[in-house]
């Protein structure tokens, strides 16, 4: 596939497009709809296949895309990408990249202990937004928490005397997370600056963690401070909020915390979610298992 050339879209290509989809296939006006809602975050002018890849990534990881979240996004981009090419705007088919394999890139399922701490530890204070941003990460990886969690977090939900974060999870269900030495130092650093720097509007007056502008902090915020703190680190693959997530539970894990406190802290609705963790990394808990349990170990000879 060539990629050699930006791709202007001509004026009312887009309405073409859905022209297109209500004729050929019949579409209905809602579903004509939802396929401009899902090509909409596509639509960078101008763009090439690299940007289309690296936007699809971006998004998917900020939102925390499902995989039938994201094959649908796809099914629209594809439809459209072969559309161009049917009209000569696009020398060959990109549609079809999305069907190879490789085109993808795997992001890690977590860090390892000391490259989750240089990711943390080397992200500067010093700037604006260090100690909020630190903040973030502190959150993501010392409590586990979802990117959507931590840019949901109030202020009025920690609580320092028992040193707890009560967390609103998916559907809404209440959970208490507690948190160590590292949260706290990252709370102190940041709370008496949120004001001034900050300065939240009144409707985001209670939100932990501010854009610049005062609202809450998006979950598309939180990636590229992630990434930027990767970047710091000297971490070259790409690095999610969600990787970091992961990274809090597989090393609870490995230091032996029980799977069921586990799915407490991470807000699983059922044990088999959390089961999943012990497939992300059968060479690990080989190691754990061979050094820790007494049957495990080899026979004396």
């Amino acid at each position: 596939m060539q990629d050699a050339y930006p791709l202007h879209l001509p004026k009312g290509i887009l309405d073409q497009w859905l022209h297109h989809l209500s004729i050929e296939k019949g579409l209905s006006l809602a579903t004509l709809q939802a396929y401009k809602r899902d090509l909409m975050p596509f639509l960078q002018d101008p763009f090439t296949l690299s940007t289309l890849q690296e936007r699809l990534s971006t998004l998917s990881q900020a939102h925390e895309w499902q995989a039938i979240t994201v094959a649908r996004k796809l099914s629209a981009l594809r439809s459209f990408l072969h559309f161009l090419y049917q009209n000569g705007l696009l020398n060959e088919d990109w549609a079809e990249v999305w069907e190879t394999p490789h085109f993808w890139r795997k992001v890690p399922t977590y860090l390892t202990a000391e490259e989750a701490n240089a990711l943390i530890d080397k992200y500067p204070l010093h700037t604006r937004h260090g100690p909020r941003n630190r903040l973030l990460l502190e959150l993501l990886y010392s409590a586990g928490l979802r990117v959507s969690e931590a840019c949901a977090l109030k202020v009025e939900d920690i609580v320092p005397e028992e040193k707890m974060l009560r967390i609103w999870g998916k559907g809404q269900k209440l959970r208490w997370v507690p948190y160590g030495r590292s949260i706290e130092a990252a709370l102190t650093a940041y709370l008496p600056l949120r004001q001034e720097r900050y300065r939240p509007r009144s409707a985001a007056a209670g939100y932990l963690l501010l854009s610049q502008k005062g609202g809450p902090l998006t979950r598309v915020q939180a990636f590229t401070i992630v990434r930027e703190a990767a970047r710091y680190a000297g971490i070259e693959r790409p690095i999610s909020p969600h990787a970091l997530r992961h990274s809090y539970a597989t090393h609870l894990l490995l230091a032996g915390m029980d799977l069921a406190y586990l799915q407490q802290l991470l807000g699983h609705a059922a044990l088999t979610t959390t089961q999943h963790y012990l497939h992300f990394m059968p060479a690990e808990l080989r190691e754990v298992i061979l050094r820790c349990h007494p049957r495990a170990k080899e026979a004396p000879e």
